[in-house]
């Protein structure tokens, strides 16, 4: 059968050709090289529409060659367009830097995105997560205000911040925590939430952080504060509480033991706390505590008045002055 025996010669012919050709593609692949390093890139966890990031991707090189010209690109999660910064080895594009413009209002966390590669070499990439946020109180990101046109407010002249306030037992009280910038940390370590959940200052910075005019409210004011609704500190905490929310998430969780009025305005909200250990700073208590320092002190120690998430109670505790960081409210 010659016909047979030629089709398999035929056949057989076939298989290896096609055995050489996936071997070529195979060994094609594996000589693909990886670039050296990681690469990084840095984005505040919050911010604002207007704001402007510049982004400077770092990290990564060809072989032993830290200025190889990598190309590198990006995408822009807001308008959904990636953009080529540099082509491989082209000098007329030399930077691989860019500014981020956030032209975007939309109160949600997006990913940003940058990739650098060159050829024959795996693509590497890194990604970036940020939440745009609002400070405009009552319609931003903090909502839950719904009686900001009953109140008065004012301009602190040293940022240009607004805060609104309210007369509560013969002192004005801000019903907003203080959010100034000369001193403190910033929540997430992002600027634009200091209008927003204000900043955290250790005792020593919050005695000297009030705007001309307002000082860091005694233990005393705080007990009259909660006088002035006429409830015993043991069950004041719903008098001092707002049921906001924060990019369409409530903040103070349910519990049936407290009831959330906001009888006095203060409009406590639960931003939590910094503790510090000399090296580094921890953040606990969001959505469980409200924290605020007054001007009484002992020593290496301060008394703060504070709100628990399930329990009625204003507690107060003392508290280190220079390890602890929290939230400020000015009166006069």
């Amino acid at each position: 059968m010659k016909f047979l025996r030629y089709f398999t010669i035929v056949a057989m012919a076939v298989v290896a050709t096609v055995s050489v050709s996936c071997k070529k593609d195979k060994d094609i692949t594996e000589t693909k090289e990886y670039l050296n390093g990681t690469l990084s890139i840095k984005v505040p966890a919050y911010l604002q529409k207007g704001d402007v990031v510049h982004i400077v991707p770092t990290g990564v090189y060809k072989e032993n060659e830290a200025d190889t010209l990598l190309a590198c690109s990006w995408y822009n999660p807001l308008t959904l367009v990636t953009d080529t910064l540099r082509l491989e080895g082209d000098p007329a594009t030399k930077s691989k830097e860019f500014d981020f413009v956030v032209d975007a209002d939309t109160l949600s966390t997006f990913t940003l995105l940058v990739y650098v590669w060159a050829d024959g070499y795996y693509t590497k990439s890194a990604n970036a997560s940020f939440t745009i946020v609002n400070p405009a109180l009552g319609t931003g990101s903090l909502r839950g205000y719904d009686f900001l046109s009953s109140l008065s407010s004012f301009t602190d002249s040293r940022d240009g911040l607004t805060y609104y306030y309210h007369n509560i037992g013969g002192k004005d009280w801000m019903i907003q925590n203080l959010g100034w910038n000369g001193s403190g940390k910033s929540y997430g370590d992002s600027d634009a939430m200091d209008p927003i959940f204000g900043r955290y200052y250790t005792w020593d910075e919050a005695s000297a952080a009030c705007p001309s005019g307002w000082h860091l409210p005694s233990n005393a004011d705080f007990k009259a504060l909660a006088a002035s609704v006429s409830v015993p500190e043991n069950n004041a905490a719903g008098s001092l509480m707002v049921d906001a929310t924060f990019n369409g998430s409530k903040m103070w969780e349910f519990w049936p033991a407290v009831k959330i009025n906001n009888a006095t305005r203060f409009s406590a909200i639960p931003v939590g706390y910094m503790v510090e250990d000399g090296h580094s700073t921890s953040f606990k208590g969001m959505n469980n505590y409200a924290m605020f320092w007054t001007s009484d002190n002992s020593g290496d120690m301060a008394v703060a008045r504070y709100i628990y998430m399930d329990k009625p109670v204003l507690y107060e505790g003392e508290f280190g002055r220079g390890s602890m960081r929290a939230s400020v409210r000015c009166v006069r």
